[in-house]
């Protein structure tokens, strides 16, 4: 399809063509709501697990109640892991509208 065509309304789903970006873009969403979930479920889990019960009984690393340290590295280990994901799995592509080339990353 044409740029202009885009805003036409009288067409056939047939004719649109998939944009492999997009098939991309879904993969790398998938794994990044994957990794802030897990991070989410981890870091409720080791709050309640840690921080359960009468405060008078909590134990102290560093001056922080264990279930904040634990918060505190739970978070450090998971900002290495978006780091990694940035960096290593993540693909840099054309964001314009018309690609000249089959290779979409961008070198």
């Amino acid at each position: 399809m044409k740029k202009e065509e885009f805003y036409e309304t009288n067409y056939s789903l047939d004719e649109i063509e998939m944009d492999p970006r997009f098939i991309i873009c879904e993969k790398e969403m998938k794994l990044v709501f994957g990794v802030q979930i897990i991070f989410t479920l981890v870091s409720i889990i080791a709050a309640y697990l840690l921080g359960s019960g009468d405060p008078n009984n909590y134990s102290y690393i560093l001056g922080l109640p264990t279930w904040w340290f634990a918060i505190i590295v739970i978070s450090v280990i998971f900002t290495g892991v978006v780091i990694y994901i940035t960096k290593f799995k993540l693909v840099d592509m054309e964001l314009s509208d018309e690609v000249e080339n089959d290779d979409l990353a961008v070198k």
